[in-house]
């Protein structure tokens, strides 16, 4: 009897020995590296595990920016959390951008005479309604946004090139043939207030209006060139028509946030001129955007 006694005394000795040990193992500042904290209770040597023991790696983070107050901007969130409220949209930055435009432009109707460039030839008969209508161009833009809902640019905008045959004349008595050619162009410098509504953190809708100073111009040619080699142009008649007006602007669109700092839009307009020969231009653009 006094064997068995013995026996579970000594068993029981050794439970709470190992009892001990393993508390001890895992003691909260194994893991948090602060010094133990002591919990005074029947066991001694014991240690209650504490919200360092369940979250280490957040306290550490939290330590780590309350140690340095001026990083990421100064604020006190984790790293983390700051670098994800940057990934999208990049307020109160300044920015510049390109854009190429389609365009399709109105005219009225004036009547119009051209004399022919050929001798005794036909005489060029026709109104500014006839002039090509398709008129793309590209546009250059300064901007600002100072608050997430409102920005400003300007822009400066200049046609393509655009050359359209819209007739031949020849004779067979003449070593000449004419060709009647319509070129139009236009320049504007103007100031667009633009409205932001955001959708989530990468894509946003645009509407602006905005107001700009147009200069256009359309010239019609009826030029003569030598029918067997050409050399270029011989001689022309013309007639010039001009345009210069301030223009109010309406726009929609959206943009899309690549990244931090770039930005793909697209964009509708549309824009009264009420000139001499062009009355309205309805365009279509898209570009980029980078913000500094």
């Amino acid at each position: 009897m006094k064997k068995r006694n013995f026996y579970i005394t000594l068993l029981t000795s050794l439970l709470l020995s190992f009892y001990a040990s393993a508390q001890n193992y895992y003691d909260p500042g194994y893991y948090s590296q602060q010094q133990p904290v002591y919990y005074p209770s029947a066991q001694q040597g014991y240690y209650y595990p504490t919200q360092a023991y369940q979250y280490p790696v957040q306290q550490q983070q939290m330590q780590q920016v309350a140690a340095r107050p001026q990083a990421n901007g100064g604020n006190n969130y984790p790293a983390h959390i700051v670098k994800q409220q940057k990934k999208g949209r990049d307020f109160g930055s300044i920015y510049v951008g390109a854009d190429y435009v389609i365009g399709y432009s109105s005219y009225t109707d004036e009547d119009f005479t051209i004399e022919s460039a050929l001798t005794d030839g036909k005489s060029f008969v026709s109104d500014s309604g006839s002039f090509d209508r398709n008129l793309n161009s590209i546009s250059l833009n300064l901007g600002w946004r100072p608050h997430r809902n409102i920005g400003i640019e300007a822009f400066y905008q200049t046609s393509l090139d655009e050359n359209k045959v819209v007739y031949t004349e020849s004779y067979t008595q003449y070593p000449e043939f004419a060709r009647g050619e319509y070129e139009v162009s236009y320049k504007v410098l103007g100031l667009d207030l633009l409205g932001y509504i955001p959708i989530n953190d990468y894509i946003e809708f645009i509407a602006s209006i905005g107001v700009g100073k147009y200069d256009a111009e359309a010239e019609v040619k009826v030029v003569a060139y030598e029918n067997i080699a050409p050399s270029g142009e011989l001689r022309s008649t013309s007639k010039t028509f001009e345009d210069s007006a301030v223009a109010y602007r309406l726009g929609g669109g959206f943009q899309i946030w690549l990244s931090k700092h770039l930005t793909l839009r697209a964009m509708v307009r549309w824009t009264q001129i009420g000139g001499d020969f062009m009355d309205y231009i309805t365009e279509g653009n898209i570009g980029v955007r980078y913000h500094f």
